[in-house]
């Protein structure tokens, strides 16, 4: 008895003594992208991602880390075959910048310790390029949302699934990566 259904058994190959699923491989391409529901960027997603994509929206990518929110990551993870995660903010962020600037969303639930965050940031902001410092800060930030959410689901989870930060231009209608965390320190500290 053959325990592939019939719609698998075309897609295998057999390479030495190992059996490949083509689909199983083509699965493990799928995208789990967390958002910011004002960036509106799931429809520029779906044109520059081929895959099967699939979303989790917070403001200002301020993901909710209670036992049920990560339970829903976790067993989406694992039964979409999720193979990427990335965390992306549009360089026009209206969250983020309102934090930078007026903080008129700042008492939105929710949104208390992104404000904070950023607030600690720009105290720092003296030793960064004045002309990166909102990639720097977006960068940062991405950075310890990745960190984050790599504590919370656990590295057993994730030690095969990367997860990477990206910054949209709207003008260029492009991602770019963030910076690395080596550059993003959350604190500089000079002898």
């Amino acid at each position: 008895m053959n325990r592939y259904p019939l719609w698998k058994q075309k897609h295998l190959k057999t390479y030495s003594s190992y059996t490949i699923s083509s689909t199983y491989l083509f699965l493990m391409q799928n995208n789990l992208f967390l958002l910011c529901p004002t960036d509106n960027l799931e429809p520029v997603i779906n044109t520059l991602y081929n895959y099967e994509n699939y979303f989790y929206t917070s403001l200002g990518n301020t993901f909710s880390k209670d036992i049920r929110t990560l339970n829903s990551l976790k067993k989406l993870i694992r039964t979409k075959s999720i193979g990427n995660i990335f965390f992306v903010l549009s360089s026009e962020n209206k969250i983020i910048l309102d934090a930078l600037e007026s903080q008129f969303f700042k008492n939105i639930t929710g949104l208390e310790k992104l404000y904070k965050k950023i607030e600690e940031q720009k105290k720092h902001s003296e030793f960064w390029d004045n002309h990166h410092f909102q990639e720097l800060l977006f960068s940062y930030y991405l950075n310890y949302k990745i960190k984050e959410l790599s504590k919370y689901l656990g590295h057993s989870l994730l030690q095969s699934i990367p997860i990477k930060g990206k910054i949209y231009n709207q003008q260029e209608n492009k991602f770019y990566p963030i910076y690395s965390n080596l550059i993003c320190k959350e604190k500089f500290h000079f002898n």
